[in-house]
């Protein structure tokens, strides 16, 4: 059995180790697709300069522009992008000017080789200055872009050899007014950037506000239909509960009793007929209500683990339970059945807070791989018995019950959930023992990718 279990333990760190590996791959492929794109772009950028002396050393805006992407883009790496603009540049600008026979191959390596110079100082005062770090500071920030342009182009300079005749005074003069508007040119960029992405997302929750009260109002209107229907049935049930009792007195009737009895009874069916009408609207609108819209889009499990964990934490400090929960994933891909997902671990979660009572601990994480999406609640509370996990799931059974009313839980939550996981072709697990229960739901990957 110990080598048994071993040997699943194996898999199943393999399994981790493959997936995050995978995801590690697919990270830097994407890192590398922008990083193509990035020097691509500031490659392009590069190739309108000016000469500002007699000599060719050259002005371009390409700094300004890969300095925007590198603050907006965290996930660049400076110094390697540096130097592969630097390279690119020089390759552009080589090719360029030997193909079209302006230079011959020594006069163009003089030229633009001192370009990658500029790149490389450039990558290693921006490691040293740190100025991603200053992001939050304006006035900090275009200091070190200035300071870093000024010092790269300095550096570049020392080693152009067809500079020695030109007015030092002048040459000092243009690389500080350049570094420095340069330096505001990139703050300006990616401050742009940066509002135009708060502006998307405020203009996409202001679309997933308005459709959501949208809802809550068709919802409100069917919850109205809902309520009338309960005092229908309440009064359809006082009908029958008379009826029943006057016919099984056993005295004799007359014809108008019978009669009468009769009118009675097709009442009552007239009455379940509505009820049944009323019914069958509510539930036709909700299902209207519920159905996707043209423009709604899926969400991350990212998304949805941090909408479920904001909307447990809010539950807690109104029901001021000493409870500490944590939230995990692995992975991330975008689902349409957000909903659902929300629906199951909602009631896992609610489930495990009541097992812990007025203090423990939870853990919900989800894991990707091997073509599924593993969802996980675990909790230290009082646990489940081994002879419930067959009934825990069936419609009705429970065993909470509200102290102020002493009035049973409808037991419906785990048959909920249940029914959810196989609609979306998966399978809910429970292992539980004293001080630690865990609920597992494997669902394929397929199912839930939009």
């Amino acid at each position: 059995m110990q080598r048994v279990k071993f040997m699943r333990l194996s898999r199943t760190g393999r399994r981790k180790g493959k997936v995050k590996m995978e995801l590690n791959l697919k990270k830097s492929l994407e890192t590398y697709k922008l990083h193509i794109n990035v020097v691509g772009m500031v490659a392009l950028a590069s190739m309108a300069y000016v000469y500002p002396f007699d000599s060719s050393f050259r002005f371009t805006i390409g700094c300004a522009l890969l300095a925007t992407m590198l603050l907006y883009f965290r996930q660049l790496p400076v110094i390697p992008t540096m130097i592969f603009s630097g390279v690119a540049i020089f390759v552009m600008r080589s090719g360029v000017h030997f193909f079209l026979g302006y230079q011959s191959w020594e006069t163009v390596l003089l030229n633009n080789l001192p370009a990658v110079l500029y790149y490389i100082v450039l990558g290693f005062l921006w490691h040293v200055l740190d100025i991603r770090g200053s992001v939050g500071n304006m006035p900090l920030v275009i200091l070190k872009l200035s300071v870093a342009d000024i010092v790269s182009n300095v550096a570049e300079v020392a080693v152009r050899t067809d500079l020695v005749d030109e007015n030092y005074e002048m040459v000092a003069i243009g690389v500080v007014a350049v570094g420095v508007i340069r330096g505001i040119l990139s703050f300006g960029g990616y401050y742009s950037l940066k509002k135009y992405q708060d502006f998307v997302l405020a203009g996409e929750q202001m679309a997933r506000y308005t459709e959501l009260t949208l809802m809550i109002a068709k919802l409100r209107t069917e919850l109205f239909y809902l309520q009338k229907s309960s005092q229908d049935i309440e009064l359809v049930m006082e009908q029958s509960y008379w009826l029943y009792n006057e016919l099984n007195t056993g005295q004799d009737r007359t014809a108008d009793e019978e009669r009468d009895f009769g009118r009675r009874a097709l009442a009552i069916a007239r009455s379940i007929h509505e009820i049944k009408k009323d019914y069958s609207r509510v539930s036709t609108g909700i299902e209207n209500v519920l159905k996707p819209s043209a423009v709604e889009r899926g969400m991350t499990l990212t998304e949805i683990m941090y909408i479920i964990e904001q909307n447990t934490l809010r539950f807690l400090a109104a029901a001021n339970k000493a409870i500490d929960i944590h939230f995990a994933g692995q992975g991330d891909l975008v689902t349409n059945k957000h909903y659902d997902i929300v629906s199951i671990l909602d009631n896992l979660i609610m489930n495990a807070i009541e097992a812990c009572g007025e203090a423990g601990s939870l853990q919900v994480s989800y894991e990707i791989g091997e073509g599924q999406v593993v969802f996980s609640v675990t909790d230290n509370g009082c646990g489940i018995s081994k002879d419930e996990y067959f009934v825990i799931f069936k419609p009705g059974y429970s065993t909470k019950f509200s102290p102020r009313t002493g009035k049973m839980s409808t037991g419906l939550g785990l048959a909920h959930v249940k029914d959810l996981v196989e609609q979306l072709g998966g399978v809910i697990k429970v292992a539980s023992e004293p001080g630690r229960t865990r609920f597992t739901v494997h669902t394929p990957a397929d199912s839930l990718t939009a």
